[in-house]
């Protein structure tokens, strides 16, 4: 080879060329694959057709990307369709694709497994699997009572996985009647009390003995003396590390 020969690096190292810079060393590549010297090259450009150019164009777009989340340029054997279905359109270099996944994976509050978004799940990470009205509604009504507890700084450990546990001991039932459907969280000890949002104190009340029971301590105030006491064993027996 003439020493007058100039040398690129290879191909792969494009990461952080624009399309234009790729399609200008594509067009020098090929120039100086074609010619023997230096002082060939003006003889050669002075040469060069719209399709010469139409033909160098094509091929960098044909082995060239770029990747829709950093907008680096890379090789086509170097991209990937994007794991997410919502995303699936675009192509991304491997790193950004593995970042999106992570950003986009979550952990279920309730089955513990791991499913995909394309938003974050609020106010709890609920997989479409676990998720549905009724756990839509216990859940609202355990976001709206640990708030309560936070604002009087009381404690407010109570978990989604926790409080459809208990709901799913008492039959989704009112703890204290056994017989109407569960329609709020009830707080053994209520929160004008001193009572937390926790697992050794919340049970699912209907509506009529949420009423009932009001504010009150848990003496039995219009509430059988056998409810109250059936309520609080169970809630002693709580182990919340199991």
């Amino acid at each position: 080879m003439p020493e007058d020969r100039f040398s690129f690096p290879p191909s792969s190292c494009i990461g952080d060329l624009t399309m234009d810079e790729v399609r200008l060393d594509q067009l020098r590549q090929a120039i100086f694959d074609s010619v023997e010297r230096i002082a060939d090259i003006p003889v050669v450009l002075a040469q060069l057709t719209a399709t010469d150019w139409s033909r160098w164009m094509s091929d960098a777009g044909g082995h060239v990307a770029v990747c829709a989340g950093c907008n680096h340029y890379a090789r086509t054997a170097d991209v990937v369709a994007s794991d997410l279905p919502w995303l699936s359109q675009n192509v991304y270099c491997h790193e950004c694709n593995d970042r999106l996944l992570a950003e986009h994976t979550f952990v279920c509050d309730v089955c513990a497994h791991t499913f995909i978004a394309q938003y974050p799940p609020t106010p709890f990470k609920v997989c479409p699997e676990c998720d549905g009205p009724s756990v839509t509604i216990a859940l609202s009504s355990l976001q709206t009572q640990l708030q309560r507890a936070r604002k009087l700084n009381l404690p407010a450990t109570l978990t989604p996985r926790q409080w459809l546990d208990t709901l799913e001991y008492f039959g989704w039932r009112c703890a204290y009647c056994l017989r109407a459907d569960f329609a709020c969280m009830d707080h053994y000890i209520p929160i004008v009390q001193g009572g937390g949002t926790t697992m050794k104190n919340c049970v699912p009340a209907c509506t009529s003995c949420n009423s009932a029971k009001g504010g009150r301590p848990p003496q039995g105030y219009l509430i059988k003396a056998s409810a109250f006491t059936r309520v609080k064993e169970y809630l002693e027996d709580i182990d919340p590390s199991a």
